[in-house]
């Protein structure tokens, strides 16, 4: 009798640890799958690209202008016939940076339109200015950019850097060859120079 008893206990104490451990199990499943989901927000400095220009302003102005050959016109030294800039980039903690050096109508309206204005870009190498963007028309964006150049404005050159390094830039913009000037008018055209980048 004292052995059944003993059996009759044995066999609560199982149940009780079963249920116990039941208990245990699905409490630790309610909070495993109720718990907030931690995010932790790091800002990191990939790198910057920034424009530097000796001018007090980052435009470029022409005025008076008169209808000009392209092959004259690119190798033109006058005053004011080109505008000097340069692109610094500076990597930190990303592999490289792409960037973009985009134009963008400033100012006062233009009296010269977009089709007869020539707009060229050089990049320095090795001490001499070599040609990246070849003569031609501001053709606005109709959309933004990718790397963010502003609907509205012209993409001219794109590049990417994998280091810290400075590239030297000269831009020339004239009236073209065959634009027809109105008598009266005084053909002018202000362009804003601008660089943007994305590190990756």
């Amino acid at each position: 009798m004292k052995e059944e008893k003993g059996n009759k206990n044995f066999t609560y104490l199982i149940i009780g640890l079963c249920v116990l451990f039941l208990i245990i199990l699905i409490v630790c499943c309610v909070v495993f799958f109720n718990r907030k989901e931690e995010v932790v927000n790091k800002n990191k400095k990939g790198g910057e690209v920034t424009l530097s220009y000796t001018d007090d302003l980052n435009v470029f102005s022409i005025t008076n202008a008169v209808p000009t050959t392209d092959a004259v016109a690119m190798v033109s030294n006058g005053a004011d016939t080109y505008f000097d800039f340069s692109v610094n980039t500076e990597i930190y903690e990303a592999n490289k940076i792409d960037y973009e050096i985009y134009v963008e109508k400033y100012g006062n309206t233009p009296t010269i339109s977009d089709n007869d204005i020539k707009i060229y870009l050089e990049k320095q190498n090795s001490g001499t200015f070599e040609s990246v963007f070849e003569p031609a028309a501001f053709e606005p964006l109709k959309a933004k950019s990718e790397l963010g150049t502003p609907r509205g404005a012209m993409v001219i050159y794109k590049d990417s850097a994998n280091n810290d390094l400075t590239e030297n830039y000269r831009l020339r913009m004239w009236l073209s060859d065959t634009a027809i000037v109105n008598p009266g008018t005084i053909p002018s055209y202000t362009i804003k120079v601008s660089v943007i980048g994305k590190s990756k």
